[in-house]
């Protein structure tokens, strides 16, 4: 099973906001570490966090637990499970055409075209969280042209997307079906 911990956080601004959002994303990582794991760490005893070559971290003393943060603008997400996981979440918001251009597959550009102007923002968004997710469990990070990515082009990739209150999509990748739990915090 794969747990998603979601918390709300204050809107800041610059790096304030991206400072306070990742601490909001560590804090959900040791909630769930607690909650599912029994896994209390002291102040003086913190988690070793390393980065892979990509820079995917993982816990150097629990190589079993694997985890995955996510922020946007005013929400934070942590996932925990037993193999290899990428969450990402975002905001839905307008955006600029370019980045779409740069990548989207060509069918995912027709497929952005065909749509009432209305909705294009949230594929977009929808698109987007599922690449990342997959880039992210993958541990490649955006080393891999996400052009090249499509939903589904893997098939031993699992996705999980909800359309969450407020505006936010939420996107889940993984390599095992797995069920997937969502706690808000």
């Amino acid at each position: 099973m794969v747990r998603i911990y979601l918390a709300q956080c204050e809107a800041a601004h610059g790096r304030e906001k991206r400072q306070a959002e990742h601490l909001l994303g560590k804090r959900l990582l040791y909630q769930g570490l607690k909650e599912v794991y029994g896994i209390v760490p002291e102040p003086e005893d913190q988690l070793v966090i390393l980065k892979g070559e990509h820079g995917k971290p993982y816990l150097k003393d629990f190589s079993h637990i694997h985890y995955n943060i996510s922020h946007t603008k005013g929400l934070a997400a942590c996932g925990l499970g037993g193999s290899s996981l990428g969450v990402d979440v975002e905001r839905i918001r307008p955006f600029p055409e370019s980045v779409a251009e740069r990548v989207f597959s060509s069918a995912e550009k027709r497929r952005m075209k065909e749509l009432p102007e209305k909705e294009r923002d949230s594929y977009f968004f929808r698109m987007w969280t599922l690449k990342e997710s997959y880039v992210k469990a993958l541990g490649c990070g955006i080393t891999v042209p996400l052009a090249d990515i499509s939903a589904g082009s893997d098939s031993s990739a699992f996705f999980h997307q909800e359309m969450l209150e407020g505006g936010y999509v939420l996107s889940v990748c993984t390599f095992e079906e797995e069920e997937i739990q969502i706690i808000k915090a």
